[in-house]
């Protein structure tokens, strides 16, 4: 039953009731309602988005870079890790419209240390998507850090001078930096779109209160539409 579609109409019925309850039931199901909307909404945005560019941050081999590039102008993918983005490199090279910036997407630009996962030396393809440059996360090691360049992202945003269809964050937990500094942007928001983002909470509580606080701000914010429940 839980693979039909009777088992998740089942659960947007159950989650779109649930997410009224007030506190933190009410913000836990509010997510999973939204999760489960997240790739649908995805796939809808990037049929919106022809003629216009898309960005990927957190590309890693590049699923999602290839979904971007079949409907938009322009994929700009980021992805600091270099194994993975050696693997990007060749898996969309033969997309012409696809631009790789092999660097970490933060709030300043810098030389960080991207930490990975302590599974990585004997399995890259499954655990290169856990490398952060946020170490507070008991999976990560120091062990196989690697120095990265890391991009000011809201100053490249600005230079960029582009209408951006969909903007798609998956950086293990460097997001919360990033989207509290890009929701204090409503000039750099005028030209973004849609918002997806993954927050990751589960694996560093303290950013708990902060995730919180951005959910609320998005709730108030019509253009983008920001979905925080990227799966």
């Amino acid at each position: 039953m839980k693979n039909s579609r009777v088992y998740r109409a089942y659960k947007l019925f159950r989650y779109s009731l649930a997410r009224r309850l007030p506190g933190a039931w009410g913000r836990y199901y509010e997510r999973k309602f939204l999760g489960l909307h997240a790739k649908a909404a995805f796939g809808e945005a990037l049929r919106r988005s022809e003629g216009k560019t898309c960005i990927d941050l957190g590309a890693n081999v590049g699923i999602y870079t290839r979904k971007m590039a079949m409907a938009a102008k322009r994929v700009i993918a980021f992805e600091p890790d270099p194994w993975a983005c050696a693997e990007l490199r060749a898996g969309v090279a033969d997309l012409e419209n696809v631009t790789i910036v092999n660097a970490a997407a933060g709030v300043r630009d810098k030389k960080v240390l991207l930490y990975r996962h302590s599974g990585f030396k004997s399995d890259p393809v499954s655990y290169s998507t856990s490398s952060s440059v946020v170490p507070d996360q008991g999976h990560l090691t120091e062990e196989d850090a690697v120095e990265v360049r890391q991009i000011d992202f809201i100053r490249y945003l600005e230079a960029l001078c582009e209408e951006i269809g969909v903007i798609k964050i998956d950086i293990e937990g460097a997001e919360v930096d990033l989207l509290e500094s890009l929701i204090e942007r409503p000039d750099v928001l005028a030209r973004i779109d849609y918002i997806f983002a993954e927050t990751h909470e589960k694996g560093i509580p303290a950013h708990g209160p902060r995730v919180d606080a951005l959910y609320e701000k998005a709730r108030g914010i019509e253009h983008p539409r920001i979905n925080l429940s990227w799966p």
